[in-house]
C-alpha cells in the first residue's frame, strides 16, 4: 500500500490520499485492483484527514490557553500555551501540555516556584508540611534539529558530553535525556560524511522541573573545505562542504567581500567556485551557512567553522610592498622593484607597480620604504 500527500492551499488545492488494494473473489483468483480516494480542502469547515482542523474565520495566532487555540491557514493547529512545545518566541517558560496551576508550570506556561505550603498544626503540636501531594514528572529536555545525513550528532551539556544521535536521510535528529532543573547549555557538532567537522552550535536556555522542555530549531552550520588554501591571485578555488539536503547555500569570502551561493544536492552535498582574479595578496576568509523556506517560514543556520584561504602569501598575510612573499620587506624586495623600475610591472607577484599606475616608479619606492621592515 502507498501514500501520496498533496500540500493542502486553502480553498483552492485539496489533499488526495491514495490508497492501492488487491480484492481477491472467492470463486477466483483473478486480482482487481481498486482505489479509494479521500478528498480534503482546507477551508470546507469539515476536519478531513491531514487536518487538524478547519476554521475558516480562526486568525492563526499564538494563544495563551488551549480552549482558545487558532487554526492556521494550513488547517493546523496554530501555536499555543498548552501545545508541550516550548514556545519562547511568544514568551513561555515551560509548557508541560496543559492549563493548569499547582504543577510548577502555571496555566499561562510561566514557571512556578516550589510551594512550601501554609502547613497546618494540630491539637498535639505536630504539623504538616504544604506543598504538592503527588510526584512530579521527570524534568526531561527533547532537542530537535538537523545536521548532514546520516552521519552521528555528538551532543554536550554544560561542555560534558551526554550521548550521540544518528540523523536520518533528511539530516534530522531526535535526542531526549533526563535532566536537573535550572539554566543548561546544549552544544552539537559532527562530522560530515567526507570527515570534516563542523562549528559547535551551542544553546542555552531554562530547563523546567517536573516537565519536558521541548527545543526544537537546532541548526548545526554547514561543513567547508578547500581545494586549495596557497594559491595565487587569478587562481580558481573550488569550496565544497555538506549540509541539509535541497536548501540554499552562503559561502562568505572576507565577511560579505563576495557571498557565493549554491544549492546542496540530496546527500546535503554543495559546492562553490572562488575565482581569485582581482584580489591583492592577502589572507581571506570563507564561512557557509545554509537557507531554507521563505517569507515568514524562512529560516536560516548561523554560519560554520571559519577557513583561512592564503592569496599571494605563504600561509601569512603581508603588505603588498613584499614583493617575494617572505613575510618581510627588505633589499630582496627592493632589487625586485628595481629590476621592473620604468616598466608597467611585468608579471611579477605581488605586482611591483604597487600603487597601481601602471608604472613602476618613485611613488612605488616610497610605498615600499613605508612598509620598510628590515
Amino acid at each position: 500500500m502507498s501514500t501520496s500527500t498533496h500540500p493542502i492551499i486553502r480553498g483552492l488545492a485539496t489533499c488526495i490520499l491514495l490508497f492501492a488494494g488487491t480484492v481477491a473473489s472467492a470463486q477466483t483468483t483473478v486480482g482487481v485492483a481498486t482505489t479509494t480516494l479521500f478528498i480534503s480542502i482546507c477551508g470546507d469547515l469539515v476536519v478531513n484527514s491531514g487536518e487538524d482542523c478547519d476554521i475558516p474565520s480562526d486568525t492563526g495566532e499564538y494563544s495563551t490557553t488551549i480552549l482558545g487555540r487558532q487554526c492556521s491557514e494550513e488547517c493546523r493547529w496554530a501555536p499555543y500555551c498548552g501545545d508541550a512545545i516550548l514556545q519562547t518566541l511568544y514568551g513561555e517558560q515551560c509548557d508541560d501540555g496543559n492549563n493548569d496551576d499547582d504543577d510548577f508550570c502555571a496555566a499561562d506556561c510561566t514557571a512556578e516556584t516550589a510551594d512550601a505550603g501554609g502547613g497546618s498544626t494540630g491539637g498535639g503540636g505536630s504539623s504538616s508540611s504544604g506543598g504538592r501531594d503527588s510526584a512530579l514528572g521527570d524534568t526531561q529536555v527533547t532537542l530537535q534539529g538537523k545536521a548532514y545525513p546520516n552521519v552521528t550528532v555528538n551532543i554536550l551539556e554544560d561542555g560534558e558530553s551526554v550521548g550521540t544521535v544518528r540523523t536520518n536521510s533528511r539530516a534530522e535528529f531526535l535526542f531526549n535525556l533526563e535532566t536537573e532543573p535550572g539554566t543548561v547549555s546544549f552544544s552539537f557538532w559532527a562530522n560530515d560524511i567526507d570527515s570534516t567537522r563542523s562549528s559547535t552550535f551551542t544553546t542555552t536556555f531554562d530547563v523546567t522541573q517536573g516537565a519536558v522542555t521541548n527545543v526544537n530549531g537546532i541548526m548545526v552550520p554547514p561543513t567547508i573545505r578547500a581545494s586549495a588554501t596557497e594559491a595565487d591571485p587569478g587562481d580558481v578555488i573550488t569550496l565544497t562542504g555538506q549540509t541539509v539536503p535541497s536548501v540554499s547555500v552562503e559561502v562568505s569570502i572576507n565577511n560579505g567581500l563576495r557571498t557565493l551561493t549554491a544549492t546542496s544536492d540530496a546527500s546535503g552535498r554543495y559546492s562553490v567556485t572562488f575565482n581569485t582574479s582581482g584580489l591583492s595578496a592577502a589572507t581571506y576568509t570563507a564561512k557557509a551557512r545554509f537557507l531554507e523556506g521563505s517569507g515568514g517560514l524562512r529560516r536560516e543556520s548561523t554560519y560554520g567553522a571559519v577557513l583561512q584561504l592564503n592569496i599571494g602569501v605563504e600561509g601569512r598575510p603581508t603588505s603588498n610592498s613584499d614583493l617575494n612573499r617572505d613575510g618581510k620587506v627588505n633589499l630582496v624586495d627592493f632589487s625586485i622593484l628595481v629590476f621592473w623600475w620604468g616598466t608597467p610591472g611585468g608579471n611579477s607577484n605581488p605586482p611591483a607597480d604597487i600603487n597601481g599606475n601602471a608604472r613602476v616608479g618613485l611613488e612605488d619606492f616610497s610605498i615600499l620604504l613605508f612598509n620598510w621592515t628590515g
